[in-house]
C-alpha cells in the first residue's frame, strides 16, 4: 500500500478495523479484474502494491485485465478500424491481430511490474474456449466463449502462493486464438473457483442521476440498469453490471465495482464497512437480527460514548443482559453497526399493549446513511407483530429525528404506560415523549 506523508496512513478508523476482516478473507479467492485504462494511470503501481498486500494476508488472488483502451490506441496508430473494442461483439481478423498484440504486451508489462514487487506470478491458460458462433444471424468470427475453467491448475498455483494472471484471450481445440471479454472471464473464474469476491477495478465509478455514489445493488437492480442501457453508463460499466449480476446468481457472494482513479480504492472498499465503490449482492448483506447474550459486550462498547454523553440511558452489563431478548442488532457485512430495542407494556384497560422503541443507536462512522430509519421501521414492524397499536420513544437529543424523519409526534408523560411513567419521573432526564400510532 502506498503511503503519502501528507495524508493519514489509513482513511478508515485504524488498523484494528482492517484486522477484523482478515480471518474471514484468509484463504478465500478474490478475482480482481483491472480495466486497461486504469493500467495507464500514474497510480497503477500503488494499486499493484495493494494487490501485494492482499497476497500477504493469505488471500488467494487471481488477476484478470481488460484491454479496451490499449486496443483502441494500437488500432488508431495503425489506422485499423475495429469491429469492436470490448470483446462483446464480432471480432474480425484485423481486430484480432491488434487485440493479440495489445493484450500480450500488457501481460508482459504486468508480469514485470508484479515481479518487481517480488510476487511469484505466472500467465495461466486455464480457459477452454470455443468460437462464439453465430448470434442474431452474425458470425462472431474470432470472438470466443468460455466452455470450462481448469480449476485444478489454478488451485495448484494458488496453494503455492503463485498469483495467476489470466488474459482475455483463449485458444480453442484447433489452436485458434479467440478474443474474450475480461468481465466475462472474471465471472467464469470466480464461479468455477468458488471465489468470495470479484473486484472490478474500473475506469470510473457507478453513480446516481444526482451524482451520488451507488453503494450497493441487488442482482435485480444491477440487471435493471443493464437492460435499460442508461446512456450515463458506458458499455464498459454495463458489462460489469451484467457479469456481476450473473456471478451473484451463480453463487459468488459479493461483486465490487471500484473507481480505479481513486487512491487506495481497492483496500478502502474491502476493509471498511461502507466501502468506496458499489457492491452487488445476491443476499441481503445488511441485516437486522435478534441480539444474543454474546452481543452484550459488543453493544456496551459500541454505545459507551453515547451513554457518557447522556444521549442514551446508562445501562450496566447486568441490565442489558436481563433485557437482551428485546434487542436487535444491525449488521453490515457481518459487523455490528447499530441496535434498537422494543419493549412491550401490557395495560389492563387497553385492548392491546404499548411498545417502546428504546436504545436506538448507530455508530458515528455510519450516521446519515439511512441506518437509523431502517432500525425504526424494523422496530415498528416488530411492535405490530406483538399486537401493539402504538409505539413511543423517549429522547433527550434525537427528538428532531423522531419528529422529522420517523413520523413521531411530541406528546407528554401521560401518554406513557404507568410503569414506564414511574421510571420516567424517577430518572430526572426530562426526555421528550414521542408517540406514533401503528397502522395494522
Amino acid at each position: 500500500m502506498s503511503i503519502d506523508p501528507a495524508k493519514p496512513v489509513q482513511r478508515f478508523e485504524d488498523l484494528r478495523g482492517i484486522l477484523r476482516y482478515v480471518p474471514q478473507f484468509r484463504q478465500r479467492v478474490f478475482v480482481i479484474n483491472i480495466d486497461g485504462a486504469v493500467m495507464k494511470l500514474p497510480g497503477f503501481a500503488a494499486l499493484l502494491q495493494d494487490v501485494a498486500v492482499l497476497q500477504s494476508l493469505n488471500i488467494e488472488v487471481v488477476l484478470v485485465f481488460g484491454a479496451r483502451c490499449q486496443i483502441q490506441d494500437l488500432a488508431n496508430s495503425r489506422g485499423v478500424t475495429l469491429s469492436n473494442d470490448d470483446g462483446m461483439g464480432r471480432t474480425d481478423a484485423a481486430t484480432m491481430n491488434v487485440a493479440i498484440e495489445a493484450i500480450t504486451r500488457q501481460a508482459s508489462e504486468l508480469m514485470a511490474d508484479l515481479t518487481a514487487l517480488e510476487l511469484p506470478v505466472v500467465i495461466s491458460s486455464a480457459l477452454a474456449v470455443h468460437p462464439a458462433g453465430v448470434i442474431d444471424g452474425v458470425d462472431q468470427e474470432f470472438t470466443g466463449r468460455i466452455e470450462r475453467v481448469d480449476v485444478e491448475s489454478l488451485q495448484t498455483l494458488l496453494k503455492a502462493d503463485i498469483l495467476p494472471i489470466v488474459m482475455p484471450l483463449g485458444y480453442d481445440g484447433r489452436g485458434v486464438t479467440l478474443r474474450l471479454n475480461s468481465d466475462a472471464v472474471a465471472m467464469e473464474l470466480a464461479v468455477a473457483l468458488n471465489a468470495a469476491k470479484i473486484i472490478f477495478v474500473s475506469e470510473s465509478g457507478l453513480f446516481t442521476e444526482a451524482g451520488g455514489r451507488i453503494a450497493q445493488l441487488s442482482v435485480a437492480g444491477a440487471r435493471d440498469i443493464f437492460k435499460k442501457r442508461d446512456p450515463r453508463h458506458d458499455v464498459n460499466m454495463l458489462s460489469k453490471l451484467r457479469y456481476g449480476a450473473m456471478a451473484c446468481q451463480e453463487g459468488v457472494p459479493r461483486v465490487h465495482i471500484v473507481d480505479g482513479t481513486q487512491d487506495e480504492a481497492l483496500l478502502a472498499e474491502l476493509f471498511s464497512n461502507e466501502g468506496v465503490g458499489t457492491m452487488i449482492h445476491a443476499d441481503d448483506y445488511q441485516q437486522i437480527r435478534k441480539a444474543s447474550p454474546s452481543d452484550v459486550g459488543t453493544l456496551l462498547s459500541m454505545m459507551e460514548q453515547s451513554m457518557d454523553d447522556a444521549a442514551l440511558v446508562p445501562r450496566s452489563r447486568e441490565q442489558l443482559q436481563s433485557k437482551i431478548a428485546d434487542f436487535f442488532v444491525l449488521e453490515l457485512d457481518g459487523n455490528p453497526i447499530g441496535c434498537v430495542a422494543v419493549h412491550c407494556f401490557e395495560e389492563p384497560d387497553k385492548s392491546s399493549p404499548l411498545a417502546e422503541l428504546a436504545c436506538l443507536f448507530v455508530r458515528r462512522s455510519h450516521k446519515n446513511k439511512g441506518h437509523a430509519q431502517k432500525l425504526v421501521t424494523f422496530a415498528e414492524e416488530t411492535a405490530r407483530q406483538k399486537g401493539c397499536h402504538r409505539l413511543f420513544a423517549l429522547s433527550t437529543q434525537a427528538f428532531r429525528f423522531f419528529e422529522e424523519k420517523a413520523g413521531f409526534a411530541v406528546s407528554d408523560p401521560q401518554a406513557l404506560p404507568p410503569a414506564r411513567r414511574e421510571q420516567y419521573e424517577r430518572s430526572g432526564r426530562n426526555s421528550k415523549v414521542l408517540v406514533k400510532d401503528l397502522k395494522a
